[in-house]
């Protein structure tokens, strides 16, 4: 017993020591996107937006960041939000739905990306460009929308992604907004 019980301290001190750490969680039944964010407003293509002032709003657990998926030439607009509320500030006004209200960053080692790439991920400009018409864009988000998965976007124009080294971060996002009109 005794040596068994060195053997774990002795095999947890050296993991320790060579910074290994539990890989974070990618999930198998999500969806995976790709893209490559402008943070410039463009009229065609995928643009991505954050607020810094919101890092002082003490209702949010992290700045809520937006992906506008959008095409003013075929009349597209899809919207991905992030957005992570600060579940004690939101109680406050309704209470707090955690799979809507809490939507995670994942950031953990490139290695990720080889099983990620096994569930065959959509690279958002390429879906644009298939769109013939805003109502197959309409039908593709309501798609997603339906299948009740988690979605994570993997934005190449990232800081943490685009500089070719170790890590790799997957932002959990929804699709909220489209132009289909209401009525």
């Amino acid at each position: 017993m005794k040596t068994w019980l060195l053997f774990v301290f002795v095999c947890s001190a050296a993991f320790t020591a060579l910074g290994v750490e539990p890989q974070p969680r990618v999930k198998g039944d999500a969806i995976y996107l790709y893209c490559s964010a402008s943070t410039q407003d463009t009229r065609e293509g995928i643009e991505r937006f954050e607020d810094a002032e919101n890092d002082n709003d003490p209702l949010f657990a992290h700045r809520p960041i937006s992906f506008e998926m959008k095409s003013k030439q075929k009349n597209i607009y899809i919207l991905f939000f992030h957005c992570s509320f600060n579940p004690a500030e939101l109680s406050k006004t309704r209470p707090v739905d955690p799979a809507k209200d809490q939507m995670e960053i994942v950031t953990g080692p490139r290695t990720m990306l080889r099983f990620i790439n096994t569930f065959n991920p959509i690279t958002l400009e390429n879906k644009l460009a298939s769109f013939k018409t805003k109502e197959e864009s309409w039908a593709w988000a309501d798609s997603l929308k339906a299948t009740g998965k988690q979605i994570y976007l993997i934005d190449w124009n990232d800081p943490i992604n685009g500089s070719g080294g170790t890590e790799l971060r997957l932002i959990q996002v929804a699709p909220t907004t489209i132009n289909r009109p209401l009525f």
